[in-house]
């Protein structure tokens, strides 16, 4: 059965800034267009088996079942609910960014 995949609208600003950031920043348009070509197909992998890729290291946010996807220098998280069949893909951040802080601030109330 196949998956729905719910890209959240923080994932999709994420990758328009990754996006920004090497086509503006390194001036290289064609590898922030492959960079979100491979983002976007990895996404759509995640319609069939998207529990294939680990939970992230990090014992808190794998409890809330939080998984992630390499994807060149940048990771894409993402929660699958079986209940729903829907894969939600809360973030894509830079690799060696702090992203256990920034998913942690996601999820924890302010």
């Amino acid at each position: 059965m196949n998956y729905f995949i719910d890209v959240a609208v923080s994932a999709q600003r994420d990758l328009a800034d990754a996006f920004d950031y090497i086509d503006l920043n390194l001036k290289n348009p064609s590898a922030a267009d492959k960079l979100v070509a491979i983002a976007w197909k990895k996404f759509r992998s995640l319609d069939t088996f998207p529990q294939r890729f680990s939970l992230v290291n990090d014992p808190f946010l794998s409890a809330l079942g939080i998984r992630l996807i390499p994807v060149q220098n940048y990771l894409a998280f993402y929660k699958v609910d079986s209940s729903t069949q829907t894969v939600h893909i809360l973030r894509f951040l830079y690799g060696h960014s702090d992203w256990q802080a920034i998913l942690r601030a996601d999820v924890l109330p302010t």
